[in-house]
This record gives structure tokens, sequence and C-alpha cells, in this order.
């Protein structure tokens, strides 16, 4: 049979099974210890036979009638058990003998005597006619001279000792059956109240919805070893709160940002149908819901980038890259527009480090740091571009002197359309998704980002990425 599936079935059988295999074998070997007690008494009374009936062939070797008195009348009505005693001289004769004893026990059962100078200590059990005797066999010398030998042979009907036994089994068996039941209660008992914490556990868990995100397990009372069982799922409650509220919060900024270019759309169609307009009229018309078009289009090719760079099997494809080369090509592209913004643009970068990044990933992703740089630094501010090792990573800071992101905007300047209020002053037409974009082209070459800013001074962007570039690779690419 399988084991129950239940923790509790589980437990249950194993504290009973545990503890009535105790209760079983300290039975059993009470059991065996009184069998072994009424054997030695026995031993020990058989062997005082055999020393009294060798005393009295060593002191009246000729007092045969006496000595058969004694072994026909002495012992032949013992109260608990009855007794044979045979003495057999060398030859095979029997000099004297318990009556009924050859009917009952012939002299070929009984075991082979040791040397004469060795007396019985531990009899022997057989079965004769049904039932069970403690026989031990012994040679002893007479009185006449030390070679003149006889055997004693003695045997002791166990029919009580059987009785007892089988008395005691009676309230044994009783006694075990109570004791497995007992068990099985008491093993139950202790495993309920052991699942206990697991069941206040999984009640709490049955009251989480999508509403109570904020409820935890309380850990107080816990045994130590669910302590760290509740902390896991407090834990893991918390990233369910935190996800469950960004999802809720993207639903709410995705649905707020396409609000605006659809009204736009809307708008312009349905002023444009209300009265006849010119072909010039028309085409604006046309321009400007060309223009929320592609502002809608940006927008969901961003989202869906954003979601399949979140994908763990979106592959990219690397290659060794002169980080220097990299940051030169974005600088040449916005050197035209930072020129008429009154911004400068400055690489520090060494020559000789190089990474295996995705080309068109990453300049994207510097790309729209460099754009957010611009666009939020004042006429006569710098943006700088800067690349330096720290150990078997590349570090890469773009830093400008621009108007700075407050302190409690920081730990969300990555989220999907988030704007720091400061952000809010800046061009027209912003997203809110550069940064966004930015972490996830990082997070997709198993980099980070990390933000530090201070409003009036500036903001510095951290992107830190492995190398992972061969010796023979930048060889190659040399």
């Amino acid at each position: 049979m399988k084991p129950p599936r239940s923790i509790v079935g589980r437990l249950t059988l194993w504290y009973a099974a545990s503890a009535f295999l105790l209760v079983l074998v300290s039975t059993a070997v009470l059991y065996a210890a009184l069998a072994s007690n009424l054997d030695t008494e026995d031993d020990e009374f058989i062997t005082d036979i055999v020393n009294i009936v060798s005393e009295s062939l060593r002191d009246h070797p000729d007092d045969i009638s006496g000595l058969r008195r004694m072994v026909e009348w002495e012992w032949t009505h013992r109260q608990y058990g009855q007794i044979f005693v045979r003495v057999l001289t060398t030859d095979g004769g029997t000099l004297v003998e318990t009556p009924d004893m050859p009917s009952t026990l012939s002299a070929d059962v009984f075991p082979t005597p040791g040397d004469s100078s060795a007396y019985p200590t531990q009899g022997v059990d057989i079965v004769a006619l049904g039932e069970s005797f403690r026989v031990v066999a012994a040679l002893t010398s007479t009185g006449h001279s030390p070679e003149d030998m006889r055997l004693v042979q003695v045997a002791l009907n166990q029919a009580r000792e059987e009785d007892l036994l089988a008395d005691y089994r009676q309230p044994m068996m009783l006694v075990l059956g109570i004791a497995l039941l007992l068990c099985a209660a008491v093993g139950y008992a202790i495993a309920s109240r052991g699942v206990r914490p697991l069941t206040h556990i999984t009640t709490a868990a049955k009251r989480i919805r999508s509403n109570t995100l904020d409820s935890r397990i309380t850990l107080d009372g816990l045994p130590n070893e669910l302590v760290t069982l509740g902390e896991t799922f407090n834990a893991m409650l918390g990233r369910l709160e935190e996800s469950f509220g960004r999802l809720s919060r993207f639903s709410a900024d995705i649905a707020h940002e396409l609000r605006t270019p659809v009204n736009n759309l809307r708008g312009e169609a349905e002023v444009a149908l209300r009265q006849l307009r010119t072909a010039d009229e028309y085409r604006g018309v046309l321009e400007s819901l060309l223009e929320e078009a592609v502002r809608l289009s940006r927008m969901i090719d961003s989202l869906l980038f954003v979601a399949r760079a979140e994908h763990p099997e979106t592959e990219i494809s690397r290659e060794p890259l002169r980080i220097a080369d990299e940051l030169a090509v974005v600088k040449e592209f916005y050197d035209a527009p930072a020129s008429e913004a009154g911004v400068s643009i400055v690489i520090d970068a060494d020559r000789s480090l190089y990474a295996e990044l995705d080309r068109t990933l990453w300049q994207r992703a510097l790309s729209n740091l460099v754009a957010n740089a611009l666009d939020y630094t004042p006429r006569g501010g710098a943006i700088t571009l800067r690349a330096q090792q720290c150990g078997s990573d590349v570090l890469i800071h773009v830093s400008d002197t621009g108007v700075g992101i407050p302190s409690d905007s920081l730990p969300r300047v990555f989220d999907r359309f988030y704007r720091a209020d400061s952000a809010r002053r800046g061009p027209a037409g912003r997203l809110g998704l550069g940064l966004a974009l930015v972490k996830s082209i990082v997070t997709l070459h198993g980099g980070s980002v990390d933000v530090e800013s201070e409003v009036g001074r500036g903001t510095t962007v951290t992107l830190r990425v492995p190398r992972r570039t061969a010796i023979s690779e930048l060889a190659a690419v040399s």
C-alpha cells in the first residue's frame, strides 16, 4: 500500500509505527526474559536432582532400593511439574527409573552426556508424545571406583511453564492491541498539532486576493522550521504587490498616453468633416493625423521592445565592440542638435576598452541617454560620455549638467511612462519610455543601470555590463 499523501497521515503513520515498534520490542524482550528465567529455574532444579542422585550413588552405591524409592516416589508427585529420572549402567542396563518413563521417554531421546567430571548446567528442550520436556544427561561415578560409571537421565515436563507463558501471552496481545490504538491516537494528535502552523499559513494564503496583497503571514508563534517559509511567502507577496502595483500604474499610464493621440486623431477628423475645406486645409489635417499616428506607432514599438526584452528567452546578437568608437558614433549623431542647443558633448574613454555587445541595441540605449540629457541640459552645459573598466565589467557613465531629478523620483525613473516633475518642462512628445528602454537593453546584456542626480547640478546614469571578450577576438577587432 502506498503511504497516505497528507502530511498528517504520514506523520501519524510514522509516529504510531515507531512508538508501537518500541512497545513491541519492549514486550518481546520481557517475554523472552520470562521464558529464559523459567528455563534457568528448570535447569537449576534438574541439576539439583542430578546432583542428589550422583551423591546417593557415590555415598551408597549398593543401596539400590533406597535409590529406587527416591526416584519412584520422591519426585513423582511434584505439584507443579512431572519429573522423570532414569539411572543406567555403562552397558545400557536400567538400574532404576520413574514409573511410566519407558512409555514416555526412551533412553535414546536424551542428549549424549559430556565427560564424567562435567555436571550438566543447561538442559535441552525436546518433544515427546506431543508434550515438551526439559532434559539433561550426565555421567557420574559410584563409590566403588572412579571407573565404575552410571548414566543419570532427568526430564522435566514443561506443561506448567507453557501454561504460564500462554497466560502471559493473552494479556500481552491485549496490551499490544491497546498500545497500537493509543499510539495511533497520540500520533494523530501530535501530527495535527505539529502541522497547525501550516494550516495557519494555508488559511492566510486563501485570504489573499488582488485587493489584499498587502496582507502578510504573522511569524509570531511559528516554529523555527517554518519561519523561513513564512518569510519567503511574505517576500513573494511583497514582490506580487509591487508587480501588481506596477501593472496597475502601467495600465493607467498607457491608457492616459494613448488617450491623447487618439483624441487628437478623432478631433482632427471630426473638425475636418464638419464642412468642406480646401486641399491645403485637408493636407494640413492629414499631416497632423500622420504626426499623431507616428507618435502612436513609436509608442507601440517601444512597448513591444520592452515586453520582448523582459522575456527570458530573448536572444541578442553580440560582437566585440570598441567602446570608444561606439561613443564616438553617438556623439557624431548628436553633434548638430547639441550645437543648436548650445551644449557640448565630451568623450573620455580608453581606445583599448572592448566589450561583447549588440551594436544596434547598445547605440539605441546610448542615444536615448544622450537625447534625454540634451532635453534637460540648459544652454552652456555639457554632456560627458566616459567609459572605464571595473574588474570583469565595463562602466559607461553618461553625465550632464542639466536640471537634475528630485531624490523622491529617482527610484521610479526607469518605470514606463514615468516623468519626474522637472522633466515635465522638457520638450513635448516625450513618451516617458526612454529610460525604461535603456534598462531593458542593459538587462538583456546581463548588466545593471544606476542613476545619481542632484537638482540644479545634473544627472549621471551608469551602465554596467560584462566584457565577455577574449584576447583573440580583440586582436581580430583591432
